[in-house]
């Protein structure tokens, strides 16, 4: 029987696991920037929330 089709090498596994790897981070980074951005937002808002009524 052949057996060379089923070995497992690293480039095959290095290879499978580089994308699953990529997707991860991107979505962690993701929600790290949504979160960010809100916090952010809300630290805004909570800065001028006392000058919505002087009219500026």
């Amino acid at each position: 029987m052949d057996y060379e089709k089923n070995e497992i090498n690293p480039k095959k596994v290095l290879g499978m696991f580089i994308p699953i790897i990529t997707a991860v981070f991107i979505a962690c980074a993701s929600i790290l920037y949504i979160l960010y951005k809100s916090w952010s937002n809300k630290a805004y808002f909570e800065r001028w929330k006392d000058y919505e009524d002087c009219g500026v």
